[in-house]
């Protein structure tokens, strides 16, 4: 018996003997609810006529023999199975011809197009039980829908509803569509779409309501999995939705339309005349009476600690079981994750049959809250806005009790429009109160100049939070931001006896003893005087949870931090509110507001008082310093100048030079160079070793005075900000006078040295040239070879000497160019061709790449000539035999990144193969008596003048030198000569 009950097999093979208990046994089974379908067939020997009508009145439908052959025994389960198909079927088709008889009944008797459709809905649900089903009855004259809804298993999906409705897709396809007909949907396009906004089917079927080519209705099913709807199935879903738009073509054409009652005028004043915890109440006494349950419950939701404990307990003889006030149940989603799952989730409400799998715990809950068991049950998802409100349970013990989806829809728009009004009662509260704050907040704001008295502006805070939060006793402190000391403002609400008593209470300080016993409320510190304590658990903190919304105590406290960066300014401590309510988070978020602009003050009067000390400091270090210093923008206009380098410059005072162009003070042979490191200084992207290069090693530049003569300075540079960007460079000026002076000592020393080290050398080279010319006799072979070698060191010596003249000459600034028209391609040539015949000798490869664009422009021949032979003997030196040597020249367009004026150059580039240069090394190669690491090479060694000569060479042309190197695979060497129009 047991067994058939949890197996309900559709055939029973009976082996056993044909005992009275055995009998017994079967007479039960057939008298099963279940059993009326079962097939029995006993295995038993041939028997006699009247044998078979005693066993035929025992319920065994059919015998066999004890060893049957097995073909037979398979027609015969066959045979039993397909009648069985046959009754089964015959009492479906009679139980839906009931139903569409009684349905039929139904749409006949009313004239209500909304009854019209959700009796359609609840029919549809009682005999396909769809995944989703979309109905709706569209009034093609008004122009608007009579009947919408969107249901999946039982649930109002009323979100999904109002999001397909408002899409024109759907108005064009459904509405509009001139061929749409009832069959089964398979445009892919239309099934992507309904998957789209939620209705996401394997099969779906429509039934389309057409007045000419317009549509004024439609039922659409949407079916999960692979089954499909047979085809008498389908006409009677086809003959429903027949009826239905008969009908409602009638009520719609008579105007015989009932309207649906509309309570929600009546919900909205009786909601309005509620706060939301009488709201909750109502609405469970209301969805336990509209759903006829034995027991509804409502859950309040805590989101910090996410825990439910019920707050109102209804049945239906009007008892509501108390529930303990101070220590109320405590559930934890965590241990009921159904719930919390639920809870999580955006649907509005939840069937369940508490004996289903997986809804043991929700069960178990109500359990442990009411003490009782209870069989079917539904979830509601209370939320007032995007906040999670609670739960509502209404469950019953009773097991043939259904909820019906027309139930379900009305209980969950009866919450709707709760909510509805709840969200919109609060949102006006809510900003009637922010906007009385703001204008308050925006008040003091206008006050707050850096010039305020600053108790002046607490105590207005303070009296703010009186008069605007409602609070009677305010207390405000102000931490000492050098010496740490706490200090009162202001208090008010209480007697200076009283306020010195409170501070006497609290020996180490009234907020610090106050706020390491307190429970935390949003950023804020609330000391309950029943709670507080030093070491506080986890079950005090929600303990103090529950008490949010309570009565206030005398003896209770709210402190709120003032806050600026991580430090504490100070502590504003408020009792007594008006209403005598503990306040929860979002009253705290509004003395939080205050705090904010207390803290403001605070941070302000700091910064103004350090910014007056630090600017008073700066500008006596400014005015006294011996350097020269000027602000400008990256347009050259100087903003600030000190007195020290006007008076190098010979003005009389400052405002002689203020927005003048320090650009235009810069000597022609300078300029260009400085501006091309301004250029740098106004990237974005400038690296912080370059800025730091900038201003650790400085430029050189020339200024002229106020008497047309050109002062030499070293300018070290960074940038000045305002508003966080960029906006110019102060510089910093030495004066380079007293050191030029000792250059010039040097230079005309070095001279004297240089004139008495080079006459006996010339001496010496022209005896050697005339041994080895043999004009005094016969030399050997050998004695050839070291003269040779004599004479080619004596050369040596000879460009060293030459070289530490022009570098003692460009110190000293003596240095003169004699600039000529001439053609830099030519000059290219010639060079090139002196280097080809040591490039051979080491197997270097050599190229020439040059520009025919580029014509003539103005250099002096022979120190260009002097910078291409550095740069060509380097390339020659530090490359390896099988390399390569190449020298080009180009034509470009170079902007002035300061002016933006474009102006023609000549690029000339020597590139190589060699060993290349690392980048940590790049910056000091055109640097004097500085080499690389591969220039140390006592093979490569050379005297570190070549490059530094050459550097200035071209910046006196106006020019730049670069480089670009990689290590191991070689380096390019640039300058680059302006072409300067010449005036005819």
């Amino acid at each position: 018996m047991n067994l058939t009950k949890s197996m309900k097999p559709d055939l029973i093979l009976w082996g056993a003997a044909l005992t009275a208990s055995a009998k017994d046994i079967i007479r039960k089974i057939k008298s099963l609810k279940e059993g009326r379908l079962i097939s029995i067939i006993v295995m038993i020997p041939d028997v006699e006529l009247f044998e078979r009508l005693e066993i035929k009145k025992l319920g065994i439908d059919d015998t066999i023999d004890l060893t049957p052959n097995f073909s037979e025994l398979k027609i015969k389960i066959m045979i039993h199975m397909e009648l069985r198909d046959k009754i089964l079927n015959y009492e479906r088709k009679m139980w839906d011809l009931q139903k569409i008889v009684e349905l039929q009944y139904s749409i006949l008797s009313t004239n209500d197009v909304y009854k019209l459709g959700e009796a359609i809905n609840h029919f549809i649900q009682l005999v396909i039980d769809p995944d989703y089903l979309v109905h709706f009855i569209y009034d093609v004259k008004k122009k608007d829908y009579e009947f919408s809804a969107v249901v999946s298993r039982n649930r109002l999906e009323t979100k999904i509803k109002n999001e397909l409705l408002s899409i024109p897709f759907w108005q064009q396809y459904f509405l509009t569509h001139p061929n749409l007909k009832a069959e089964k949907l398979s445009d892919e396009y239309v099934v992507n779409f309904l998957s789209t906004i939620g209705i996401a089917a394997r099969t779906y079927y429509q039934f389309p309501w057409k007045i000419g080519s317009k549509v004024f209705g439609l039922i659409l099913i949407g079916i999960k999995n692979d089954t499909e709807l047979s085809r008498d199935r389908f006409n009677e879903l086809l003959f429903v939705s027949n009826i239905e738009k008969a009908r409602v073509s009638e009520i719609l054409k008579g105007e015989t339309t009932v309207e649906r009652p509309d309570d929600t005028t009546e919900i909205r004043y009786l909601f309005k005349r509620m706060n939301e915890d009488k709201v909750a109440r109502h609405l469970n006494q209301q969805l336990l009476e509209h759903l006829n349950g034995d027991i509804s419950i409502f859950f309040n939701f805590h989101e910090g600690f996410r825990f439910l404990y019920p707050q109102y307990f209804f049945e239906p003889n009007g008892s509501a079981p108390s529930i303990q006030q101070e220590k109320p149940p405590i559930i934890l989603l965590k241990d009921y994750p159904t719930i919390e799952k639920f809870l999580d989730s955006d649907i509005s409400s939840y069937v369940v049959n508490f004996d289903q799998s997986g809804i043991a715990d929700v069960k178990e809950m109500l359990k442990n809250v009411t003490g009782k068991e209870f069989k079917r049950g539904i979830l509601y998802n209370l939320r007032i806005g995007s906040e999670k409100k609670g739960l509502m349970i209404v469950a019953t013990a009773r097991e043939d009790h259904q909820f019906a989806p027309d139930q379900i829809m009305e209980s969950e728009e009866l919450i709707a429009n709760a909510t509805a009004v709840l969200e919109e009662s609060r949102i006006v509260k809510q900003a009637q109160k922010t906007l009385k704050q703001l204008d308050r907040i925006f008040e003091l704001g206008k006050e707050l100049t850096l010039e305020s008295d600053i108790n002046e502006l607490l105590n207005k805070i303070a009296t703010a939070i009186r008069r605007t939060l409602g609070w009677n006793i305010v207390i405000l402190d102000q931490v000492d931001p050098y010496s740490g000391q706490i200090n009162n403002v202001c208090y008010y609400g209480v007697t200076p006896a009283s306020y010195e008593k409170i501070k006497a209470a609290n020996q180490n300080g009234f907020f610090t003893s106050l706020i390491n016993k307190s429970f935390r409320i949003s950023n804020s510190y609330f000391y309950d005087h029943q709670l507080s304590k030093e070491n506080i658990t986890p079950e005090d903190q929600l303990q103090f949870q529950l008490s949010l919304g309570r009565e206030w105590n005398d003896d209770d406290w709210l402190i709120i931090p003032i806050r600026s960066k991580g430090r504490h300014l100070g502590y504003i401590a408020v009792n007594d509110p008006v209403d005598r309510i503990r306040p929860g988070e979002d009253r705290v978020r509004s003395l939080e507001y205050f705090a904010n602009q207390a803290a403001v003050v605070l941070e302000n009067a700091k910064l103004y008082l350090d910014l007056k000390n630090s600017e008073e400091k700066y500008r006596l270090l400014a005015e006294t310093m011996t350097m020269g210093l000027v602000t400008c923008d990256f347009k050259g206009k100087i903003i600030y100048i000190n007195k020290s380098l006007v008076s190098i410059l010979k003005y009389k005072d400052q405002t002689a030079l203020l927005d003048q162009s320090f650009y235009d003070l810069c000597s022609l042979k300078k300029r260009a160079e400085f501006e091309n490191q301004i250029s740098k200084l106004a990237r974005k992207n400038l690296s912080a070793r370059e800025l730091e290069k900038l201003s650790r090693d400085g430029i050189e530049i020339e200024l002229m005075s106020n008497d047309n003569e050109y002062i030499p300075f070293r300018i070290y540079l960074t940038p000045y900000y305002e508003n966080i960007k960029k906006a110019g460079f102060i510089g910093v000026l030495a004066d380079l006078r007293p050191q030029r002076r000792l250059e010039q000592l040097k230079a005309d020393f070095n001279s004297m040295i240089v004139h008495d080290l080079r006459s006996p050398l010339n001496i010496i080279q022209g005896y050697i040239d005339i041994v080895r010319n043999q004009v005094v006799g016969n030399v050997t072979s050998e004695q050839a070879e070291l003269l040779s070698i004599a004479k080619e060191n004596v050369d040596k010596v000879l460009k060293l000497i030459d070289n530490f003249m022009i570098a003692s000459k460009l110190e000293a600034g003596r240095f003169e160019l004699n600039i000529e028209i001439n053609s830099i391609n030519a000059l290219i040539e010639t060079v090139f061709k002196h280097y080809q015949m040591l490039a051979r000798k080491k197997n270097i490869k050599m190229e020439l790449d040059l520009d025919e664009n580029i014509s003539f422009l103005q250099f002096d021949r022979l120190r260009i000539e002097q910078v291409l032979n550095n740069y060509l003997s380097n390339a020659i030196k530090f490359t390896g035999p099988g390399g390569k040597v190449t020298v080009s020249s180009r034509l470009v367009k170079e902007k002035n990144e300061l002016t933006d004026e474009e102006i023609m150059a000549v690029h000339v580039a020597v590139k190589d193969t060699g060993v290349g240069i690392p980048p940590e090394e790049q910056d000091k190669v055109f640097n004097k008596y500085e080499q690389t690491e591969a220039g140390k090479d006592a093979s490569l060694k050379g005297t570190g003048l070549g490059l530094a000569i050459s550097k200035e060479i071209i910046s006196l042309h106006n020019g730049r030198v670069w480089l670009e190197s990689e290590p191991g695979k070689g380096s390019t060497f640039y300058f680059s000569l302006p072409i300067i129009p010449v005036k005819i």
